[in-house]
């Protein structure tokens, strides 16, 4: 399923996990909370680190890895379990 035209968010499978420098917890919030938590805590962090990101609004499908492509991010990859979208980031340089 393309999320943004011509892209492709990578899955993960369980024997390439990612290990994240810090997790932000959005289960329970709804558009635009799940972005707006990702970018403030992506603030705090320095180049390279990788963020982990817990969803579990649907909109957060196509809309975090929509916000990294516009920013610079680099997605690592999702996984969805459940109910629930697990977001591997890695901070831009400065």
């Amino acid at each position: 399923m393309d999320l943004v035209p011509g892209w492709r968010l990578p899955l993960l499978p369980e024997e390439k996990m990612i290990k994240p420098d810090k997790t932000v917890d959005c289960v329970g919030l709804y558009c635009p909370m799940p972005v707006v938590k990702t970018r403030l805590e992506l603030e705090k962090m320095t180049a390279g680190q990788v963020l982990e990101v817990i969803a579990d609004d649907p909109g957060a499908e196509k809309d975090i890895p929509s916000w990294c492509q516009m920013t610079g991010q680099e997605v690592l990859g999702m996984e969805k379990k459940d109910n629930l979208f697990y977001f591997y980031i890695r901070k831009k340089p400065d």
